[in-house]
């Protein structure tokens, strides 16, 4: 079998039970819901707070367990070590538990490569700042972005770099980043190197095999796919130095995923596999398609743009189920096009099993100025499309009725 299939099969297999003798056994592990556990006297207590992380929910659980070890088969690289993974109560709180292994270095400097998920320029530039973590933003040019990353991160870091945090497909505009040229920068400097890869998920691209140290997934996103989780993961390489912080310090921070939420993503990884290769098909085809209708000034894919060299390498199974469409008439002719879809929802996420739509300008980046967002590429008029897994033609024929309503 390839790495991929590896990793597939791990996925479709993860939440299982061994077989369990003659009785059987559920096929599935039920969710471990218990907050703390009982012991007959002090001694059993005490050895129990010393090795067994089950004592108390915050320290660990069998169903939150399994699922990081799960996760963590999934970014395992091809014949490397297997990582450390915690699972959070989101992705947000994943971000903030990485930050702060990081930050053990001593330094307190973090560079964030834009455009970016505006949650990630939200919490490091506000409350992590209060704390005393300084950031500094670097700006990707709109078109042709993941290929300048290493030098434009070669310029920005310095000996107080704890951390270089990347995409490597940017959210909202499907750029895709040149990770072990940012790898190799952050390294140069002494820094780690973090890539938040929900939108690839592990089926499409494994940070850790191409230089990063450090990974975070929204599990509210692809992974758990049905619109039912809030939930992230923070997952360190095994020879990274912040490995040795994370059990510690989820520990500490008690921002940790309820055992009901692990186990409802336990169950969307089964079919995730199936569900991001259809997407990710459908959202290249509809790219090419939906590329010459009049309603759209353009059209944001790798399978359209000019990381289209750097996705074949980085991404050959394909840059993931998003889809990213600049309508003409700004705001009001986005909003003509959502008024007009018929069975696509507009909600303010992504990664459902149905097919979804965002507006980033007032959603996922409305923290930002329109200035700042102009400069940034995104304009009133994005709307930035979560891929499910209906019929291609179906979509097409959805998505075009709408674009001709609005022209």
């Amino acid at each position: 079998m390839s790495p991929g299939d590896d990793i597939r099969l791990a996925a479709i297999r993860g939440g299982g039970r061994p077989f369990a003798g003659v009785e059987g056994a559920d096929l599935v592990a039920s969710p471990s819901l218990g907050s703390v556990r009982a012991y007959p006297d002090l001694d059993a207590l005490d050895a129990a707070m010393e090795a067994d992380p089950r004592v108390y929910r915050r320290y660990g659980n069998e169903s939150v367990a399994l699922l990081e070890a799960t996760l963590a088969a999934l970014e395992t690289p091809p014949g490397g070590p297997t990582p450390e993974a915690r699972v959070t109560a989101s992705g947000q709180a994943a971000l903030a538990l990485l930050v702060s292994a990081a930050a053990m270095s001593g330094r307190r400097r973090v560079v964030v490569v834009r455009p970016c998920y505006g949650g990630t320029e939200a919490l490091l530039l506000g409350p992590l700042a209060a704390m005393g973590v300084s950031t500094t933003l670097v700006d990707l040019p709109p078109s042709g972005s993941g290929r300048e990353v290493g030098t434009l991160v070669a310029l920005a870091t310095g000996r107080d770099v704890a951390l270089v945090v990347v995409e490597i497909v940017t959210n909202p505009l499907l750029g895709v980043v040149d990770v072990p040229a940012a790898a190799a920068a952050a390294h140069d400097c002494g820094a780690v190197c973090l890539v938040d890869s929900t939108f690839a998920t592990p089926f499409l691209f494994q940070p850790l095999a191409f230089g990063a140290d450090l990974v975070l997934h929204s599990l509210t996103k692809h992974l758990s796919g049905h619109s039912d989780v809030l939930g992230g993961v923070a997952i360190a390489a095994a020879d990274s130095e912040a490995a040795g912080w994370l059990d510690a310090h989820s520990r500490a921070l008690g921002a940790v995923l309820s055992p009901f939420d692990a186990w409802l993503t336990l169950r969307g990884l089964r079919t995730a596999p199936l569900r991001v290769e259809r997407g990710t098909a459908t959202a290249a085809s509809l790219a090419v398609t939906l590329a010459a209708h009049p309603a759209v000034a353009a059209v944001h894919h790798p399978a359209v743009g000019e990381d289209a060299a750097l996705a074949a390498r980085l991404l050959p199974r394909g840059a993931g189920a998003m889809l990213t469409l600049q309508v003409a008439g700004g705001r009001a002719g986005a909003s003509r096009v959502v008024r007009a879809l018929r069975g696509i929802r507009l909600a303010p996420s992504l990664g459902d099993v149905s097919t979804t739509v965002s507006h980033p300008a007032t959603t996922s980046h409305r923290q930002l100025s329109a200035q700042a967002r102009a400069a940034l590429g995104i304009s009133d008029g994005l709307l930035r499309f979560s891929i499910g897994i209906e019929d291609e033609a179906v979509l097409r024929g959805e998505l075009e009725a709408a674009l001709d309503a609005a022209v």
